[in-house]
């Protein structure tokens, strides 16, 4: 949730209190039910303030694990196995084939592509690596920590575009809360015009103002206001000096 945002949602909170404190009566609308409709869009704003927060702490213990998955599969299962390769002569259908270790801080896809890429070829030149002391399930073992990895980046995706929507829904209902403030200012004013107190009052609750770095009115309520607008294959990174 955005400073503008919060501004909006505090703010507009203020003015439904103001209408449920004195519980004004316009001869022109009936408050109660435009003020229900205020508070109704502002629990909807309420509600996916609270549902984008949710994701966004779900998205940074994500991006956590994705970096320890990714550490997993790098370090623990391709490092190894591209060390050994440097002491063998692979080759697949006479096409002799190089295993290189990516960089540390490559891309998460293109990481989780190089282990895919290294499962296929295992499939034929793994048993090579398991004559040397390998795990004899060693390739199943690698497909599980890319397999591991790729869904994680999946679920952070689909984090990415709930949050999206999320903040879309904000950006709707906080539109939906000025309007509606604007339509009900008009309707106030009359009511309270007598009371220089009270309309003292409500010209303050119903202002709404950036912060004092921004300056000036950030959305103004009056009723004339309007709506905003052949080398040998490599198996890897390729080109890349293989990690020590």
């Amino acid at each position: 949730m955005d400073k503008k945002q919060t501004q909006v949602l505090q703010w507009a909170r203020r003015v439904r209190d103001f209408l449920v404190e004195y519980d004004l009566k316009s001869d022109v609308a009936e408050l109660s039910a435009v003020r229900q409709e205020l508070d109704d869009a502002l629990g909807q704003l309420t509600a996916n303030a609270a549902a984008q927060e949710a994701i966004t702490k779900q998205s940074r213990v994500q991006t956590t694990e994705i970096q320890r998955l990714r550490g997993t599969l790098r370090d623990a299962h391709l490092k190894p196995i591209v060390r050994m390769s440097r002491t063998m002569t692979l080759a697949i259908n006479g096409t002799e084939i190089t295993f290189v270790l990516p960089h540390f801080n490559v891309d998460s896809e293109r990481l989780a592509a190089t282990g895919d890429a290294m499962v296929t070829a295992l499939n034929v030149v793994g048993p090579q690596f398991v004559t040397r002391g390998f795990a004899s399930n060693f390739v199943a073992q690698l497909s599980t920590a890319t397999k591991a990895l790729r869904d994680a980046i999946d679920q952070r995706s689909a984090q990415v575009s709930r949050r999206t929507g999320t903040t879309a829904a904000m950006e709707r209902d906080g539109t939906r809360v000025v309007q509606l403030v604007r339509v009900i200012d008009p309707l106030v004013r009359p009511v309270i015009r007598s009371n220089p107190e009270l309309l003292a009052a409500w010209e303050n609750v119903v202002a709404l103002r950036q912060s004092p770095r921004a300056g000036g009115v950030l959305a103004p309520t009056s009723a004339a206001s309007t709506s905003p607008a052949t080398p040998p294959a490599t198996i890897g990174e390729t080109g890349q000096q293989a990690a020590a």
